[in-house]
């Protein structure tokens, strides 16, 4: 009797842990797709804010006439790092909810044993992460800071706002330096929160 109450209460709690794991799962895509969706949100502020410079450019009559406006771009710069630390937020809370997932994935595979752990999804992220993901997002983010300062600091130097191509450039860099600092912090907390999660 006591074995077969004992059999339902881990069948239970198998259950209600597996239930529980699969909602964080689906709050982690809901976060995943969110911040992959962000690119068309970039994609549409950048032809809005840039639409008028870029056109400008290519009037070649027109050009010396209407120079590129540096406020277009400085907005536009603005709007963009500020989307970069708001989807930070959102890794932040994705990150949050992959731990949770670590504590329910470890405590499933105890009624699943085998070499190979079949609840593994959270566990082997930062792994990978380290191993592959940040190597193609450096690279990434190096081109994309180059394309965020370089392009536009180029057209307002050739367009004779030498001031502003000083401004944008600096503020463009303080930015971009404050966003790269931000990333390294939430990969070191992830690390960290996935040593304590192997400690324990």
């Amino acid at each position: 009797m006591n074995e077969t109450s004992r059999g339902m209460d881990d069948g239970e709690d198998r259950d209600l842990l597996y239930k529980e794991y699969v909602r964080l799962a689906d709050c982690c895509n809901g976060y995943i797709k969110d911040s992959l969706s962000d690119i068309k949100l970039l994609g549409a502020i950048g032809a809005v804010l840039a639409w008028d410079p870029v056109a400008r450019m290519l009037e070649l009559d027109a050009r010396m006439n209407q120079p590129v406006t540096p406020v277009g771009f400085t907005t536009l710069m603005l709007v963009v790092m500020f989307l970069l630390f708001y989807n930070l937020l959102k890794q932040s809370i994705f990150f949050f909810h992959q731990a949770r997932m670590r504590h329910f994935e470890t405590r499933l595979n105890t009624h699943y044993p085998g070499a190979e752990p079949i609840f593994a999804l959270a566990l082997k992220w930062p792994e990978w992460q380290r191993r592959v993901h940040d190597r193609i997002a450096i690279p990434t983010f190096i081109i994309f800071y180059m394309i965020l300062i370089l392009f536009p600091t180029t057209l307002m130097v050739l367009q004779g706002f030498g001031i502003w191509a000083v401004l944008y450039a600096g503020l463009a860099v303080v930015l971009a330096l404050c966003h790269l600092a931000s990333v390294l912090y939430l990969v070191r907390c992830l690390e960290r929160d996935m040593r304590s999660s192997s400690e324990t």
